[in-house]
């Protein structure tokens, strides 16, 4: 597999319902690199509903990003030249940056793969159906209909 959402239920923290912030372990796996890292924290409903809205994207033949909200990094979405057909994507781990020296942002590449569109949507699949069991299973009734309600 080449591309995965891996999202730690057991460090997930509910910080706020009224606005919903969540906190937890979040990060997804690029050609094998784990990206950002492999014990990142972040808001990973912001991140996985970014992924979500990302595919809605691609679906349509359009680059989309995934966006990590604790620090300069993302995940593009990039459809192939023949999409129509292949259905292939192109999965690219970037970590954005200010070089001083240029006064511009770059981006740099950390991770590159190319993977089936089924295969990133099924890992996005996973992850909504890991917070909907943990909001299940921890009582959070008000978050389940969020869950329940991330793009498909």
């Amino acid at each position: 597999m080449s591309f995965k959402v891996v999202l730690n239920v057991r460090s997930l923290k509910v910080d706020s319902v009224d606005p919903v912030f969540v906190s937890g372990d979040v990060h997804v796996v690029v050609g094998g690199c784990e990206f950002p890292s492999g014990d990142w924290t972040d808001s990973p409903i912001s991140a996985i509903g970014s992924l979500g809205s990302a595919i809605q994207w691609v679906r349509q033949g359009e680059p989309a990003d995934m966006y990590f909200f604790e620090g300069p990094y993302f995940v593009k979405l990039s459809p192939s030249e023949s999409f129509r057909t292949d259905q292939k994507v192109r999965v690219t781990a970037l970590r954005d940056y200010w070089d001083e020296s240029a006064q511009d942002y770059f981006g740099e590449i950390v991770a590159d793969s190319w993977v089936s569109l089924g295969e990133v949507e099924r890992a996005y699949s996973q992850a909504v159906s890991s917070f909907v069991r943990w909001g299940e299973e921890n009582g959070e009734v008000k978050l389940l209909a969020l869950f329940k309600g991330m793009p498909k």
